[in-house]
């Protein structure tokens, strides 16, 4: 029940959506620095490389945690969510410009599209005003 005073702010599906996208996003980043960590364990015949895959594992998380903490915000229409959003996707859509002509081309394009969408939508007014940014 609201309190007098207060207005109640209804979440946009398109929210709902890129939410839950986040905590997925945000669980597999987890699960790949997990792997990454145990990865480092096993490489000793590379000691080059020994101290990357930490690295790799130490990105992954914070990557992990920061998709997390944008599924909650987004979720629960916290302002600083948006600037977030802003941030993680703007990072997205810069690493995947720079990854375009290495390795699968399709995964890069698709990660390009789908940022430059986030961003579209997040910029929408209707989602800025639902989020108090």
């Amino acid at each position: 029940m609201d309190t007098p005073g207060t207005t109640t702010r209804i979440r946009p599906f398109g929210l709902a959506l890129l939410a839950v996208g986040a905590v997925i996003v945000g669980a597999l980043a987890l699960l790949g620095a997990a792997g990454w960590w145990a990865a480092s364990d096993g490489i000793y015949f590379l000691p080059r490389l020994h101290g990357v895959e930490r690295l790799v594992a130490l990105a992954l998380l914070a990557l992990g945690a920061l998709e997390i903490a944008l599924s909650y915000g987004l979720w629960n229409l916290r302002p600083w969510a948006w600037a977030l959003g802003i941030g993680l996707e703007t990072a997205a859509l810069v690493l995947a410009l720079l990854q375009l002509g290495r390795g699968i081309p399709g995964s890069h394009l698709l990660t390009l599209v789908l940022a430059v969408l986030t961003l579209w939508y997040l910029s929408r007014p209707r989602v800025r005003a639902a989020l108090g940014a």
